[in-house]
């Protein structure tokens, strides 16, 4: 067994966490992905390090499990992924490792929370060396070399100092080694609405273009990958015999011309996998749709929100026109590509009669399932913000899944009127008898009858969703 140098994990906890740069969730249902960071970040650093990469949480691996399934006595850092919404787990996590390893080796986290908060995590968290504000580049590698002189892109403990060398975003048309995939146990993965439980994640694009307040994506400049250098990865994959692939860009598509050359690409190499992604329907048209499908495009999840246009635009949406989003689902169903719908029910200045036409506006639409979520305000968002000088909530609340207990309490809703709105959307979107007509007529492998069992028991009996 070769000497790993470099451990990259995504943390075990009580629960599947869907956690990366983009997500700090407790999953809802049976779905997991692989964490699209520590790919990117172990890409950059097998180029010059022996790295083993662990997916504790996937795995259900304890510190000691994951630590003898490799040899580390040469172990020169440890890479951790954190999620908000389970940070304290996390912590706990990665000081059971730090007690077995070299004192020597390096401690680093990345995540979401990581970008907005790196300063104040490290001088609360001794046993943190390391913030890595940005994923796609190869400073990684620089910090792992001692090249600190032209460090970007971290901010690190050295001694009692603290140093933040900067923040500097990738170029355009930026690229990525393709990470080591065939690392990763792929059945430990599947989408509710896949169709294989094989699956993988992928990056083509960083960052987002839009500013709505309730995210934080929008605080990183848009940049987008090479087409040449996302196919060389999609090639890998494609030998792993992967059978489904979700793309985790916050805005998959919106670059048009880079965009479209990726999807002739695809449909020339003819991969033998299904994919899905997030976007937006105003950048979306029939032709795009058209190449998506022949690509490969399997399911498309888009953050509608709400059915209040007053809302869209005081949280910054953004939509060009809210008609566009009956018309992109509808050309979406034209070309056999499912649809899935993320709604925030509740966001400050919206009643239960505002909460209430959004539940009827996702039935109206058609969509194929749907995800409620409650108004989360992250650190970094205008929301927080709002909520603080509100006084919605302090500033110390700072519990961070938007699928779970609400913490906004404004006069128009308090936390458990959410909290039995939410319950409501639910039976109402998917106990319908349309619904499981709809879901039934969609089958065609024994992996999608085994996933609709699960999510039928979820909903039913174990009720994950409205608790």
């Amino acid at each position: 067994m070769s000497q790993t140098e470099i451990l990259i994990i995504n943390p075990n906890n009580k629960e599947i966490v869907l956690r990366d740069f983009y997500s700090s969730t407790i999953s809802k249902g049976v779905y997991n992905w692989p964490n699209v960071d520590l790919l990117c970040l172990a890409g950059h650093l097998k180029e010059k390090f022996n790295v083993k990469i662990f997916d504790a949480n996937s795995l259900r691996l304890t510190p000691e499990e994951v630590l003898k399934r490799t040899s580390f006595t040469k172990l020169k850092g440890v890479v951790f992924s954190v999620g908000k919404s389970v940070i304290e787990e996390d912590y706990k996590f990665i000081k059971e490792i730090k007690k077995l390893i070299n004192p020597d080796a390096k401690i680093l986290v990345v995540g979401g929370v990581i970008y907005y908060n790196a300063k104040e995590e490290l001088k609360k968290n001794k046993f943190i060396d390391g913030c890595i504000l940005n994923f796609v580049t190869d400073d990684i590698l620089k910090y792992f070399q001692n090249n600190k002189k032209d460090l970007k892109n971290f901010i690190y403990r050295d001694g009692d100092e603290i140093i933040d060398t900067g923040l500097q975003l990738p170029a355009n048309d930026f690229l990525i080694p393709t990470p080591p995939h065939e690392q990763l146990d792929f059945t430990k993965y599947q989408l509710s609405h896949g169709t294989s439980s094989r699956l993988t994640s992928v990056l083509t694009s960083y960052g987002c273009v839009h500013k709505c307040s309730f995210c934080v994506s929008g605080k990183i400049n848009y940049r987008y990958r090479d087409v040449e250098n996302i196919i060389e990865e999609l090639k890998h994959i494609n030998k792993l015999k992967v059978k489904n692939i979700t793309f985790r860009d916050n805005i998959f598509g919106f670059h048009k011309k880079n965009f479209k050359k990726l999807l002739n690409r695809m449909i020339e190499e003819n991969f033998n996998f299904k994919w899905v992604s997030d976007s937006r329907v105003d950048i979306l048209d029939e032709e795009i749709i058209n190449l998506m499908s022949k690509a490969g495009c399997h399911a498309l999840h888009f953050g509608i929100e709400s059915s209040n246009e007053e809302t869209l635009n005081r949280y910054e949406k953004n939509l060009k026109n809210i008609d566009f989003v009956e018309k992109t689902l509808k050309l979406c169903k034209k070309y056999k590509i499912i649809t899935v719908g993320y709604f925030i029910l509740g966001l400050p200045g919206e009643t239960e009669i505002d909460v209430e036409n959004t539940i009827d506006y996702s039935i109206k639409l058609d969509l194929d399932f749907v995800s409620f979520n409650l108004p989360i305000p992250i650190v970094g968002t205008n929301l927080r913000e709002e909520s603080i000088s509100n006084n919605w909530i302090n500033d110390q609340d700072n519990i961070y899944d938007g699928s779970k207990t609400p913490i906004i309490s404004t006069k128009e809703l308090k936390p458990s009127e959410l909290v039995r709105l939410r319950k409501k959307a639910y039976k109402k979107f998917y106990l319908r008898v349309n619904f499981v007509i709809k879901t039934l007529l969609r089958i065609r492998n024994l992996f999608q009858i085994k996933m609709i069992i699960i999510e039928f028991i979820n909903l039913t009996f174990k009720r994950k969703n409205f608790d």
